[in-house]
């Protein structure tokens, strides 16, 4: 669990803020900063669905014989789209840590 009383926490909760609302979102309240990082949440999933239906095609593809690609390229496009899902991860993380920031804030009154 994340220690929102640190200063240093604060900050770089803020600043991934910043990077997931952009400025007419940050002036927002954070009942509506919430549901728009709720709504951003929500798109990461069908980001992450179509990520993984595309290494399926390419591997199904692959694997069947059915396109001509050499192994370095489905290699290559299995690696690419690999790091595309890790990153989607690790931007949801983030997204549910926000809201629970942003919810400890609301608690707070800060």
């Amino acid at each position: 669990m994340t220690d929102f009383t640190d200063d240093k926490e604060q900050q770089r909760l803020q600043s991934y803020l910043n990077v997931h609302l952009k400025n007419d979102k940050a002036s927002l309240p954070i009942t509506d900063q919430i549901e728009e990082l709720q709504k951003k949440d929500r798109n990461k999933w069908i980001m992450l669905a179509v990520n993984i239906v595309a290494i399926l095609i390419f591997g199904y593809s692959f694997y069947f014989d059915i396109t001509e690609l050499s192994q370095t390229v489905f290699l290559i496009i299995v690696i690419v789209f690999g790091i595309n899902v890790g990153l989607i991860f690790y931007q949801k993380k983030q997204l549910k840590e926000l809201i629970a920031y942003l919810a400890w804030k609301r608690e707070r009154g800060i």
